[in-house]
């Protein structure tokens, strides 16, 4: 597996492919990606989490997907014009793809309705659900993911900030953001 030039136990190593990139070149590509991040977000918050692609003719969904996989290989090659075209590429292909679901009568998520995602982290699976306002938005949700209400999340939160230390890091940082859970439990905060 290739890893960044922050990856400093991969220096060195031969079971690892270490990708050296002038900083400067990881810097314009993290650049070039964060536009093409954000309308995804925006796009899979409206339309649901791979939906969309699966709305579309086989034909559009071949075309991202392979636009996808164009953009990866740039960005391990560290052609910075390159990530920079696909990444302009790929995002003429979300408007495409929204185009064409709404020609074919396709319909975004309800406003009420958010789809998230939690990446594959620190052992635990990925995971993805949909969040409604209420139970009558909930049984608006076009999706084959669990979706479940605010005050069901509010029952879950209730639980599980009891073995975590979720909810005291969000007491003395307002405002911040977890972007990754551990299992750390009745320890102090580690760091």
């Amino acid at each position: 597996m290739a890893k960044s030039r922050y990856d400093a136990d991969a220096i060195g190593r031969m079971d690892t492919e270490y990708v050296p990139m002038k900083d400067w070149q990881y810097d314009q590509i993290a650049g070039a990606i964060k536009p093409l991040d954000a309308l995804a977000v925006e796009m899979e918050a409206k339309w649901g989490r791979g939906r969309l692609q699966e709305l579309v003719s086989p034909g559009t969904s071949a075309r991202f997907e392979a636009a996808k996989a164009k953009l990866d290989v740039a960005i391990h090659d560290a052609d910075v014009p390159l990530v920079i075209e696909r990444s302009k590429n790929l995002m003429r292909g979300w408007s495409f793809m929204e185009k064409e679901a709404i020609e074919a009568g396709h319909e975004a998520a309800p406003p009420d309705v958010w789809y998230c995602h939690a990446p594959k982290e620190n052992g635990k699976d990925e995971f993805s659900c949909a969040i409604a306002k209420n139970a009558s938005t909930a049984n608006l949700a076009q999706t084959d993911l669990p979706v479940y209400t605010l005050d069901e999340v509010a029952r879950i939160m209730r639980q599980y900030r009891l073995n975590t230390l979720a909810n005291p890091v969000k007491e003395l940082f307002p405002g911040s953001e977890i972007t990754n859970m551990s299992d750390y439990k009745n320890e102090d905060v580690p760091f």
